[in-house]
């Protein structure tokens, strides 16, 4: 059983979603919790169902003022991080990139990469300080493998892979590891709304992971809890590809 007691965890992108079920489950195994989000009503909702004791803030993780205006104030009272979990992401429209606008392209990279780029060196310092820390880079089967009209997520989700194996060779000196998650297609709130109805979603997607389902969140809160803990001690700079079997095909 993980233990998460006397940890802070900060996780991005954490108000639905993968997100939501990672903090669920890390603030069961005793963790404090710092959930950024852009939503307020969803952060709201989120401190309502699971405890009053969560920290929730309002911010654009791709803006580096406005991590410093809402965030920094929340850091200096819950510092140092334990954990960091870079979860936020954003998807454009499925087209090719010569019907993609400049403005869908940056704003993809801006929150998939420069995002993560932003809060993790916002955390790093304070990790060096109390003796280390755990990164988690929620990645994507799609950084592994493409798909048409996906080119913008699918080269955020290879350069998260990336970013993962060039911190973790940067910061092992410092006790931190940097470990990558690989979703494969989960049943979330956002899959829902582009195939219409979780069914329309399952009946879509589902058949074409070897399992012959979609993911559930709450199986990818368990896979993100392990690479955290120190039952993964070992494991930095690499990548866990929870995918139903997507890319061994």
């Amino acid at each position: 059983m993980v233990d998460l007691t006397q940890k802070t965890a900060l996780i991005t992108g954490g108000a639905q979603g993968i997100g939501r079920s990672i903090v669920k489950r890390f603030h069961r195994a005793g963790s404090n919790v710092i959930v950024v989000d852009t939503s307020h009503d969803k952060l709201s909702d989120l401190a309502s169902e699971v405890s009053k004791k969560i920290s929730i803030c309002v911010a654009d993780i791709s803006s580096e003022a406005s991590l410093n205006t809402e965030l920094a104030p929340i850091l200096q009272r819950h510092a140092p991080v334990d954990i960091l979990v870079n979860n936020a992401a954003t998807v454009t429209r499925r087209a090719k990139i010569t019907d993609l606008g400049l403005d869908e392209w940056q704003r993809t990279l801006e929150v998939n990469l420069t995002g993560a780029f932003l809060v993790s060196r916002m955390i790093i310092p304070s990790m060096c300080a109390n003796g280390g820390g755990v990164i988690l880079n929620i990645a994507s089967q799609l950084g592994h493998v493409a798909i048409e009209g996906a080119a913008a997520y699918c080269t955020t989700k290879g350069g998260m892979l990336q970013f993962t194996r060039a911190l973790a060779l940067d910061h092992a000196e410092d006790n931190i590891r940097v470990v990558a998650l690989s979703p494969g297609a989960v049943q979330t709130p956002r899959l829902a709304d582009i195939f219409g109805s979780p069914d329309a979603a399952e009946e879509i997607l589902g058949k074409s992971h070897p399992v012959g389902r979609l993911g559930q969140a709450e199986e990818l809160a368990e896979a993100a809890l392990f690479l955290v803990s120190d039952n993964a001690s070992f494991i930095t700079g690499t990548d866990l590809v929870a995918d139903g079997g997507y890319i061994a095909r």
